[in-house]
């Protein structure tokens, strides 16, 4: 495959010309690396481009959909003269992929490229090298830490369950908190009725300040991670604008978010009254079963726990019918009645690692936390739903509390 760009300067002579020859196979897995992270959505055509800088031993694919930016090297490419194009993500990713020939050939002229894959032929638009924005560096940044990809990948999943992926204020309600603590990597966030914390051991700890990155960012992140080879390091650099992970030929920025995220530590439960553990997959078949009976009314299950160690979840819907299903379980502690959203205990308990979930709370009305019953690496604490005596008697729920 060759690439060739040749531009005129303004005497009439030639200014650059650009060649590479690419294993195809080679050159879509570093071209899926970046092409996500283009601004495809975006009204700027400039962002839906993929700029390939090549010198004479690499070459560099770069995207951007202006909040993050990616670098990677591609694999498979011989340089036979350096240089540089942009081309559109639209339309030639496809032809990239489907093409029929095991290795292809384009060449650029004056904004045109044409495309010939054994013998068919394509003829698409370019962009000029100029109007590529210009991207952040981690050249100069300062090590937050160094961790494993999979370790890496399993905090975002986790740590980032409750924040939303629309932009939200306050900003902190779409972003994840990044803490370095006793050697270990903390993600937290928050949607105000619950709080998600993940931790995992680092290969090295930096000297860095918390740093605060938008949630939806950060998961094309982990989209990201997906698709790299193997188990690799990642270090995660900073500057005072942006976050940087880095791995063997690819990094990735995000803008960091100047806000303050809430203490959330002085929420932690230090205690509890009451204690259950249960095996995972029967509290949550448990769950979804009532839901489908309140989905479409006000998505509570009543959780009813006893000190002689019955459990009794249930749920009504006036113009559907009621729920209620007995769970084995092993309780310790007070007896309670609460209620919570479905959704909200559905996605804590599946989030923990381990057959056996630990569900504790502090007294009627107060939090739920989940976590495993063998590791402390996550937990979820969900807020109650606000009933009223009435309510817990003919099990209805109103609306949910804050977790802040």
């Amino acid at each position: 495959m060759y690439f060739s760009t040749i531009s005129t300067r303004s005497d009439g002579g030639e200014k650059e010309v650009m060649k590479l020859k690419v294993d195809k196979a080679s050159f879509i897995k570093s071209w899926s690396l970046v092409e996500r992270s283009a601004g495809t959505a975006s009204s700027m055509n400039i962002l839906s481009t993929v700029r390939l800088k090549a010198d004479i031993d690499s070459v560099e694919l770069q995207s951007t959909d202006i909040k993050t930016s990616i670098k990677c090297i591609a694999k498979g490419v011989e340089v036979l003269e350096p240089g540089e194009a942009i081309i559109p993500i639209k339309g030639v990713t496809d032809l990239f992929k489907k093409a029929s020939s095991s290795d292809f050939t384009i060449q650029f002229d004056e904004g045109k490229a044409v495309m010939t894959s054994g013998r068919s032929r394509y003829r698409f638009s370019t962009y000029s090298a100029s109007e590529f924005p210009h991207l952040p560096s981690s050249a100069g940044g300062s090590l937050f830490c160094v961790i494993k990809s999979s370790a890496l990948s399993s905090l975002i999943d986790r740590g980032g369950l409750c924040a939303s992926e629309k932009e939200e204020f306050p900003q902190y309600l779409s972003s994840a908190y990044f803490e370095i603590e006793d050697g270990r990597l903390n993600v937290v966030t928050t949607d105000k009725r619950r709080l998600a914390l993940c931790k995992a051991e680092l290969i090295e700890a930096g000297d860095g300040k918390p740093m605060l990155l938008p949630v939806k960012s950060v998961k094309e992140f982990q989209r990201v991670l997906g698709i790299l080879e193997s188990d690799s390091d990642i270090k995660i650099l900073f500057d005072d604008a942006q976050a940087y992970f880095t791995a063997e030929g690819m990094e990735f920025a995000v803008r960091k978010i100047e806000s303050n995220f809430p203490a959330y530590a002085r929420i932690l439960p230090v205690s509890s009254s009451t204690t259950m553990y249960v095996d995972r997959q029967d509290i949550t078949s448990a769950v979804e079963r009532v839901d489908v009976v309140v989905r479409d009314y006000n998505r509570t299950v009543i959780m009813a726990l006893s000190d002689k160690g019955d459990c009794v979840l249930s749920g009504r819907a006036p113009e559907f019918g009621e729920a209620v299903e007995n769970i084995n379980c092993e309780i310790s502690g007070e007896a309670l009645k609460s209620g919570f959203n479905t959704k909200y205990f559905l996605d804590a308990v599946k989030a923990i690692d381990g057959p056996v979930a630990s569900l504790t709370f502090n007294g009627v009305g107060s939090h739920m936390v989940v976590r495993s019953r063998d590791s402390d690496d996550f937990l979820c604490m969900v807020a109650p739903m606000e009933l009223s005596r009435e309510e817990l008697e003919s099990e209805e729920a109103a609306h949910g509390g804050d977790v802040f």
